[in-house]
């Protein structure tokens, strides 16, 4: 059987996701549960659907949905709505087809590797000329590391850029065996310091995430790019920041990428039918950004032990 891989989406003409024109794709499946994660589509490691309750009018198409739907996960309420059950679907798949104003669609699917390279070699030209290539993101493109393993190594047999961005959560032994050696660029997230509120955010100890940074930056002949994604009130906090200069400063890293807060996760979590644990519709603004820099670039040295020398 050919493998595959699932992913949510693929996109070109990137300019954010590294150098150059690039190509990102989105794999599907994340060990992290985040509750402020900017692609909440990326989570689950299984195909799932969105469903737009706006752009639903069961009394105008007839909810033929409803008729087409194999598993029985979408339902008419008494007040007549659709009323999915995402936890039911099996992706049948045939409801996304009948839904004029497709309020309904398809959250991920399988690819083989032959398609994938197919889709991301179509714009080679512009890589070669821009100096771009191909973004692995997610999700967390680290749970499927057999099939990056054979992506990455067909990407460089074509002479194409790789970058990856990561959680920094996976097995480190694996990963420098099966996916280090192909990579130009790792962009490598670190979003909190203290590991009791790591656990309470991310659902999951940082411990693993920082000792993988640290392998990574001795290990390593390639950039890596340490990212702060800024969180109002739980990564901007000043021991947070501060704490992540010193772990940079302790191995030899002097700056990082701060990533200001975008709202716009928060529609597609409630049309994934989950619940959104982070309440913070604004964008940062421009004083808050700044805020977190000067906490950032001003390191104040971390406190002395009791009983330590003076």
């Amino acid at each position: 059987m050919e493998m595959q891989a699932l992913i949510f989406d693929i996109k070109r003409d990137c300019s954010e996701d590294g150098p150059g024109i690039r190509t990102t794709v989105f794999f599907k499946g994340c060990p992290l549960s985040c509750v402020w994660c900017q692609n909440p589509e990326g989570s689950d490691k299984q195909p799932s659907f969105s469903f737009r309750a706006s752009a639903c009018h069961p009394e105008s198409c007839g909810a033929v949905c409803v008729a087409e739907c194999q598993a029985g996960c979408l339902q008419l309420n008494a007040q007549g709505h659709l009323t999915p059950d995402w936890s039911a679907c099996t992706r049948c798949d045939r409801c996304f087809s009948v839904c004029p104003t497709k309020a309904l669609e398809p959250v991920g699917y399988w690819i083989s590797l032959d398609e994938l390279m197919y889709r991301v070699a179509i714009d080679k030209p512009f890589y070669q000329t821009s100096g771009g290539g191909v973004t692995l993101s997610g999700g967390e493109a680290a749970q499927q590391m057999a099939f990056n393993h054979l992506f990455l190594q067909r990407l460089k047999a074509e002479g194409i850029h790789t970058a990856l961005e990561t959680s920094g959560f996976f097995n480190y032994r694996r990963f420098k065996q099966q996916l280090l050696p192909w990579l130009d660029l790792i962009y490598f997230d670190l979003k909190l310091i203290n590991e009791a509120e790591s656990r309470k955010y991310t659902g999951q100890s940082n411990k693993l995430i920082l000792e993988n940074f640290m392998k990574l930056v001795k290990d390593a002949d390639i950039p890596v790019i340490p990212r702060i994604p800024l969180i109002p009130g739980i990564t901007t906090t000043k021991e947070n920041l501060q704490g992540i200069a010193r772990f940079l400063a302790d191995n030899g890293i002097g700056t990082a990428t701060l990533i200001p807060y975008n709202p716009l996760w928060k529609d597609k979590t409630v049309n994934l039918g989950k619940a959104v644990q982070f309440d913070r519709s604004a964008f940062m603004t421009t004083e808050e950004q700044q805020a977190c820099v000067i906490r950032f670039q001003t390191t104040e040295p971390a406190e002395k032990k009791a009983g330590s020398a003076n």
